[in-house]
């Protein structure tokens, strides 16, 4: 051991870097790509910023032994195209971390110089790459190897040398043209790679490139071509179809019977668009919204969330954010976790990578979060005392903070999504799920029998004895049609429902200016309708929160909703209580309406049928 310069020296462990390449290589290896697709994406980037117009994703796998078993591993996984090729220059410097030939690239998907060595040792030890600009015979071959760089045999990426490519790569290629890049990952850390076999790999992978590259499959540009190969054979061969978020693009991946043709509509008369000034130029950020057609409301009378497109639109919550046609992240922060209709919308927000501070991009281009993080921004809790939003705006605008730029679009999207989330309530209210019709027994026969049993008992009232005939039943449509923004065909159930179980009393929702959460409402034929008002919040944190499908809820979003549920009730009784305070010369009155109530409660609540 010895000390040169303040510089300590143990053997050769170092040679005074201020990170020495073992830790700097386990530091990147880490550097938080979400799982295997998303590290493979970065390389179809690559491709499709080289304007090839055909990708192939292999996976090779072979028969290893495990605990005296034959099992099948990935050995190798290779992305190969047709784009345009590298130089001996460009290459070596695609596999030097933090270089590249896009860093200043402000048009294209890429820019950041990290994605081929990042992505690749983030699943691999080692990384080869073949190019070829005449012909894969003249291609050119450099690497990176983990264990050479550990072990400080290289310090330097290898000088590209004429090399073919191999030809078990060009015999399992469809796409293999004069021009193109092989890149092959190998040597690999089981606990690195996602999945395990090839198969679940590039499911996840179409799953995610589908989505990800929509905009390029959708109008042609790109192919991309995703194969298992056990020896010469695949076992696996598809092309990744489109996955698209909004639901307006056909054909999809989306399930029957919204294969060919969308399943959601534009929301309102047209997308919007919105200028943003930056560093003295103007550019366009488009944001467009869509939500779910009606007929995917079933007939058959099960729930459209359990349906298999249903379910597929639960894999595709959040507000998908889109930099040069490519999709960065499906942002899940903006929607409800808890409520099943969050399915049935859809956001998309495009910029260009212009605005990629403004935004907030990463260098793995997996998220954008300044944006993200304007998901749950209240303008009032960084607001001055007195201070107006334009003011505070403008404060923003003169201290530098670009989120100026972009808080017009998180408030206009978040109006869209309150609009929409109501529409939506309206467009599926009295839907039953898991299969219940209208005519089934519910609350509102037990509420009915309750409400029998006051008037035998001599609590009579006008509505009573009245006949609920055919006019009475028409009635009771148009009101739920014209005035709770009912379909006519789920108007028409309940109106016969009421009928069928000869009830007295439903419970039904629409909005109401009313302060009051929900109003009683008396129709033709006898019939008392309990009318919760939608716009008010009790409804949306107690009512609705506990009568929405939960199907599809984790144990733990249960509870929640329970909790908060509860909370909500615990609320409501304390602003009852404040209100008896509150209004003191009629306090004996109050108190007077809460014990009767309280009687009546017990007598509908307290009593099992």
């Amino acid at each position: 051991m010895s000390t040169l310069e303040g510089e300590l020296i143990v053997g050769d462990a170092h040679d005074g870097e201020v990170i020495p390449p073992s830790l700097a290589i386990k530091a990147m290896r880490d550097s938080g790509y979400k799982n295997t697709a998303y590290a493979l994406a970065e390389l179809i980037d690559n491709s499709i910023q080289a304007e090839a117009d055909c990708v192939e994703v292999f996976c090779i796998e072979k028969r290893v032994l495990i605990r005296e078993r034959e099992r099948l591993r990935i050995s190798e996984i290779a992305v190969l195209d047709n784009g345009c090729g590298m130089e001996a220059g460009t290459l070596r410097l695609a596999l030097q971390f933090g270089n590249g030939t896009h860093l200043n690239d402000r048009d294209g998907i890429g820019r950041f110089g990290m994605g081929l060595p990042n992505a690749s040792i983030s699943q691999c030890r080692r990384l080869d790459v073949w190019t070829w600009q005449a012909g894969p015979d003249n291609a050119l071959h450099s690497y990176l190897d983990l264990d050479d760089v550990e072990n400080r045999k290289t310090r330097v990426v290898p000088y590209p040398e004429h090399d073919p490519v191999p030809l078990d790569w060009r015999s399992r290629s469809e796409g293999i043209e004069t021009t193109g890049t092989l890149v092959v990952w190998s040597n690999f850390e089981e606990h690195r790679l996602t999945w395990r076999s090839g198969r679940s790999t590039l499911e996840n992978t179409e799953i995610l490139a589908g989505r990800m590259y929509r905009k390029f499959i959708h109008d042609g540009t790109v192919d991309i071509r995703l194969t298992v190969m056990e020896g010469d054979k695949p076992s696996f061969d598809t092309r990744a179809r489109v996955n698209d978020p909004l639901y307006l693009m056909a054909p999809s991946s989306t399930p029957a019977p919204f294969d060919n043709s969308a399943m959601f509509q534009i929301w309102g008369q047209r997308h919007r668009e919105f200028l943003v000034n930056y560093e003295g130029r103007t550019h366009t950020v488009h944001v467009r919204i869509s939500w779910a057609k009606p007929e995917t409301n079933p007939d058959d009378g099960i729930d459209r969330g359990d349906k298999i497109y249903g379910k597929h639109a639960a894999k595709n919550i959040g507000v998908s954010l889109i930099r040069a046609g490519r999709e960065l992240e499906l942002d899940g922060t903006w929607a409800i976790g808890y409520d099943p209709r969050e399915r049935w919308w859809g956001v998309e927000v495009e910029f260009p990578p212009a605005l990629d501070e403004v935004f907030g991009v990463t260098n793995n281009k997996q998220a954008a979060t300044v944006f993200s993080h304007m998901a749950q921004f209240d303008w009032k809790n960084e607001a001055e005392p007195g201070e107006k939003y334009m003011d505070f705006k403008s404060r923003l605008e003169e201290d530098g903070d670009t989120r100026h730029l972009v808080i017009d679009i998180v408030f206009y999207i978040r109006e869209q999504l309150a609009s929409m989330r109501k529409s939506l309530h309206d467009q599926t209210k009295g839907k039953r799920g898991g299969g219940k019709r209208h005519d089934d027994v519910s609350v509102e026969d037990k509420a009915t029998t309750k409400w029998k049993d006051r008037a035998k008992k001599g609590y009579k009232t006008d509505t009573d004895d009245q006949d609920y005939d055919d006019e009475a039943q028409d009635e009771l449509v148009k009101d739920l049609v014209k005035n709770k923004n009912y379909s006519e065909d789920i108007a028409k159930e309940i109106a016969q429902a009421v009928k069928t179980r000869g009830r007295k009393i439903i419970f039904v929702a629409a909005e109401a200016d009313s302060q009051a959460f929900f109003n009683v409402d008396i129709r033709a034929g006898g019939i008392t309708e309990v009318v919760f008002n939608t716009r008010h919040p009790v409804y949306e944190k107690l009512i609705n929160v506990l009568d929405t499908d939960v199907s599809d809820s984790s144990s733990s979003e249960l509870v929640s909703r329970i909790e908060n549920a509860s909370d909500t009730l615990k609320l409501l009784l304390a602003a009852w209580a404040r209100y008896e305070e509150e209004d003191y010369p009629s306090r004996d009155k109050i108190r007077d309406i809460r014990h009767e109530w309280g009687k009546m409660a017990k007598n509908f609540v307290g009593e099992e049928d």
